[in-house]
C-alpha cells in the first residue's frame, strides 16, 4: 500500500517539473463570483428592447501560471446573450462597451466589478433573484471553458 503511493506521489513530482499539462481550472482560477438580480429597463445598451431584463456578472481571474491567457466570451442559459463589457466614463457619462477579449497576465489576476469591466447579461429569460444561482461559462483562449455556479446577490460577499 505504501509502495504504490510512494510510486503515485513520485509520479506526480516528476510530471509537474517535467511541464506536464496542466488541466484548466490548474491553469486559471475563478473568485468571488456574483452576479446582480435582474433588472427590466436597465441602462440602454446596442441591441437591448426597452424593457428587456439584463443582469451583471462580476468576478477576479487569477492565472498562477507563466503563460498569459486571454477570457474570449461568456455563455449562460439564463439569457439571450452575455457579453464582455467594459465600464468607461465619458465626462459625466456612464457608457457600456464591448470588449472582443480580457487579456489575463501571467502570474497575474484581473477584476470584474460594477464600474469596470463585467459580463453583461441581456435577454434575461427568468427572474435572478437573491439567493438563488445561475450557471455561467467563461471561455479561455488557452485554458478552454470553465462553467461557474454564480450566486445571485446585492453586492459582492466582504
Amino acid at each position: 500500500m505504501y509502495r504504490v503511493l510512494s510510486v503515485l506521489i513520485t509520479g506526480l513530482f516528476v510530471a509537474t517539473a517535467c511541464g506536464a499539462p496542466v488541466t484548466p481550472s490548474a491553469r486559471i482560477r475563478v473568485e468571488n463570483a456574483w452576479a446582480v438580480p435582474s433588472a427590466a429597463g436597465a441602462p440602454s445598451h446596442s441591441g437591448m428592447a426597452g424593457g428587456e431584463k439584463s443582469s451583471a456578472v462580476y468576478f477576479v481571474i487569477v492565472n498562477a501560471t507563466n503563460t498569459p491567457d486571454a477570457l474570449s466570451g461568456a455563455t449562460t442559459p439564463v439569457a439571450a446573450s452575455a457579453e464582455l463589457n467594459e465600464t468607461l466614463r465619458v465626462g459625466d457619462v456612464a457608457k457600456m462597451v464591448p470588449v472582443p477579449r480580457v487579456e489575463v497576465p501571467a502570474q497575474g489576476r484581473v477584476e470584474f466589478k460594477p464600474g469596470g469591466l463585467h459580463i453583461m447579461l441581456m435577454g434575461v429569460t427568468q427572474e435572478l433573484a437573491v439567493g438563488k444561482k445561475i450557471a455561467v461559462t467563461l471561455r479561455f483562449e488557452k485554458s478552454g471553458a470553465m462553467t461557474l455556479d454564480v450566486p445571485i446577490q446585492l453586492e459582492k460577499s466582504k
